[in-house]
């Protein structure tokens, strides 16, 4: 049985290689780990660094549980903030998705992300920055053809806004991940990535084809156990799947195989 968490981060400050022993332990076999910010970004070289610190991570998990992990690097929206000024931020932060590019070209990498536009409210001026810069991330993707993972909000049209930047950027939706997404009757050809829970899988089991299920498992040691812990995910599937539901070996396999261009069964 395969057990797939699509999004998954590890943290040098949090439990680190003890979260994927759990995720193990509990059944999970597979997952994308995802980069995040660890530390300030003063120019484009400091991202091969926090790239870096998530790769030895994940080499370490890798060898201690014996768990596939694949590697997402990408610049997390909330950077936007961080460079003093809007045009350095784009100009820093694009600087950051071409090297994560190059990641996925020497095959340390099989997506960029998480990149998008801040979930919160932020003035026209940075919308429309992070929205250039989420669009320069699929333009990317689509050059070194692999899939991009999405941050942003989850308003009534965002699956319908992000389609149209993928469309302009010609990238393929289904090679476009929305992370953290809610059950949605229109995806709008984009891969949507629900939370793990029992309740929420179940829904979307009855409302969507398409979906994959992540944790979204932040290891940050001041906030626990959030958005799940590490256990949740491998539960909730080894339960819907002892239940009959089948077609969750769609969410579990076939897509992150097609998504990104992996082998899993």
């Amino acid at each position: 049985m395969e057990i797939w968490d699509n999004h998954f981060h590890l943290d040098p400050k949090g439990k680190g290689v003890e979260a994927v022993k759990e995720f193990a332990r509990s059944g999970g076999t597979a997952m994308m780990a995802v980069s995040k910010p660890y530390i300030e970004i003063g120019g484009v070289g400091n991202f091969q660094r926090e790239y870096e610190i998530l790769l030895s991570l994940v080499k370490n998990a890798r060898e201690k549980t014996g768990v596939r992990i694949f590697v997402a690097l990408g610049v997390h929206p909330s950077r936007i903030s961080d460079f003093g000024s809007l045009d350095r931020a784009v100009e820093v932060m694009k600087g950051g998705i071409d090297l994560a590019a190059e990641y996925v070209i020497s095959g340390k990498a099989w997506a960029i992300g998480e990149v998008g536009r801040p979930h919160y409210p932020v003035d026209a001026k940075t919308w429309d920055a992070s929205n250039e810069i989420m669009e320069y991330a699929m333009v990317r993707a689509h050059e070194v053809g692999c899939a991009v993972i999405i941050h942003s909000e989850s308003a009534e049209n965002t699956f319908n806004e992000i389609a149209e930047i993928a469309r302009r950027a010609g990238i393929r939706g289904d090679r476009v991940v929305k992370h953290f997404s809610p059950i949605t009757d229109n995806p709008s050809g984009l891969i949507p990535s629900v939370i793990g829970t029992y309740k929420n899988v179940r829904e979307a089991l009855g409302r969507m084809r398409d979906f994959m299920v992540e944790s979204d498992h932040i290891d940050d040691p001041k906030r626990p156990g959030v958005v799940i812990g590490p256990r949740t995910l491998p539960r909730t599937v080894k339960k819907l799947l002892e239940e009959g539901y089948e077609e969750l070996n769609r969410a579990m396999v076939d897509l992150p195989e097609r998504v990104y261009g992996i082998e899993l069964d």
